[in-house]
């Protein structure tokens, strides 16, 4: 092989090299790209789940305050009718008192009869 010959084929191994790399670089690049593509998909999955999540927490925390509301009001229901029963006792001893009084009185007159 001449030097003609040889440096042609030297250019031609330099171009094929540079080609390859070319080629690998590309493949590289799309790899890449759809490594990417791939986390951003996973990414919007996991976003997808938070948001499902967080919405449904936010769902319970109305609920719950729903029912902090209901037992709030049960209390002030409960107090009222503790307050009314305690009102109720007070009057159920006067009336005894009174019933007590009126028997005695009755039971004196019974004697002095």
């Amino acid at each position: 092989m001449g030097i003609k010959e040889s440096g042609l084929q030297f250019a031609t191994d330099i171009e094929n090299t540079i080609i390859e790399t070319r080629t690998d670089m590309m493949q590289g690049l799309e790899d890449l790209t759809h490594r990417i593509n791939g986390v951003a998909n996973d990414l919007k999955a996991f976003r997808s789940e938070v948001t499902k999540e967080l919405t449904g927490i936010k769902s319970d925390i109305r609920e719950l305050k729903g029912l902090k509301t209901e037992f709030e009001d049960f209390r002030t229901s409960q107090t009222e009718f503790n307050n009314r029963q305690v009102e109720f006792n007070n009057r159920q001893m006067e009336w005894n008192t009174a019933a007590m009084e009126i028997l005695m009185d009755l039971q004196r007159k019974a004697s002095a009869a």
